[in-house]
């Protein structure tokens, strides 16, 4: 298996990403160097570009440490409160296209209707009224996993937090 690895990882192994079938980016760029690397110029100047493309810092932890929360958030928000949803937006973008609010007003009402940190709503544990943090998401996300009574008590809070908003924004609309 060692011996595999070190061969797929060799530019000789790397050869089979310049087939034109596969036409896929090796990660070793001495193969570029060989006579086949030679003729795939195209892949060379593509692979050259990665190394300077800019990147995003990602952390699984971070990103599993409110997984399930963000889930059913999204879920709540947009699945379960899709005719809202729908009938917010083709308010909004009917009143902007047909130029009854500016592009600057429509901007503010999409941040309106889309910002999770303005959705506000009722803690089911606490009867507070909170927004959707990155903390409030980490709180809660352990919870949801374990206790479905909970999950679904807190779907219904965000579904109703968000059905309000979308007709906050409708009736700004005039409708």
């Amino acid at each position: 298996a060692k011996a595999f690895i070190a061969w797929i990882l060799s530019p000789e192994g790397q050869k089979v990403w310049l087939h034109p079938s596969i036409n896929r980016l090796p990660i070793n760029i001495k193969v570029f160097d060989t006579p086949e690397g030679q003729e795939r110029l195209d892949l060379k100047e593509n692979y050259e570009k990665t190394l300077v493309a800019s990147t995003i810092e990602f952390s699984d932890e971070l990103a599993l440490s409110y997984e399930y929360s963000l889930m059913w958030f999204f879920h709540a928000t947009n699945v379960r409160a899709e005719q809202a949803l729908k009938e917010a937006w083709m308010a909004l973008t009917k009143k902007y296209l047909n130029g009854e609010i500016s592009e600057e007003e429509f901007n503010r009402l999409v941040d309106e209707l889309t910002n999770p940190l303005k959705l506000v709503f009722k803690d089911p544990d606490t009867g507070e009224e909170v927004t959707f943090t990155q903390e409030y998401a980490q709180k809660v996300n352990e919870k949801i996993m374990k206790d479905p009574a909970y999950r679904d008590s807190l779907v219904r809070a965000w579904r109703e937090g968000a059905e309000n908003r979308y007709r906050k924004v409708l009736e700004e609309l005039g409708g």
